[in-house]
C-alpha cells in the first residue's frame, strides 16, 4: 500500500507520458501497488480502477479512504466510545495506529488525530 504524493496527479493508461490520462487523484489518495514497471508503478485503488503513475509522485504514507456511507469516527476503539464526527464516503484520512478491527486516523497534514474508525468502513490498511 502506497499514497499519492502529490496534488492532483495524472493516472494514465500506460506507463508512459504519452498514454492516455484516465483521471487525477488528490494527495494522500491511498492505492495498492500490483507492479512495477520502470519508473512506473501499476495499482489499483479502492473503487477497482486500475492505472499507471509515475513512481516518484508516491509516498509512504499510510493512509485510507472511507468506503461506507457516513461511518461513525469514535472516540476510542470501540462502539461504546462516543461519536466525534461522521465521515463521507472518499474521505481520505492519515492512518495513524490500529487496534483490532479499529484504526486510528487523523488529519493528513497535522497527523492531528481524529478517532477510531472499524477497519470494515475504510480501503486502505
Amino acid at each position: 500500500m502506497m499514497s499519492i504524493g502529490k496534488e492532483n496527479v495524472n493516472i494514465r493508461s500506460g506507463p508512459s507520458l504519452q498514454s492516455d490520462i484516465l483521471y487525477q487523484a488528490p494527495l494522500g489518495y491511498p492505492i495498492k501497488v500490483l507492479e512495477n514497471k520502470g519508473k512506473w508503478a501499476r495499482f489499483t485503488d479502492w473503487e477497482g480502477n486500475s492505472g499507471w503513475i509515475y513512481s516518484p509522485l508516491l509516498s509512504k504514507i499510510h493512509t485510507v479512504v472511507v468506503s461506507a456511507r457516513k461511518p461513525n469516527i469514535r472516540k476510542g476503539p470501540g462502539l461504546r466510545n462516543s461519536i466525534v464526527m461522521r465521515a463521507n464516503r472518499g474521505d481520505i484520512f492519515k492512518a495513524l495506529a490500529q487496534k483490532g478491527n479499529w484504526v486510528k486516523i487523523g488529519y493528513y497534514y497535522s497527523g492531528d488525530t481524529i478517532g477510531w474508525i472499524r477497519n470494515d468502513l475504510i480501503w486502505g490498511e
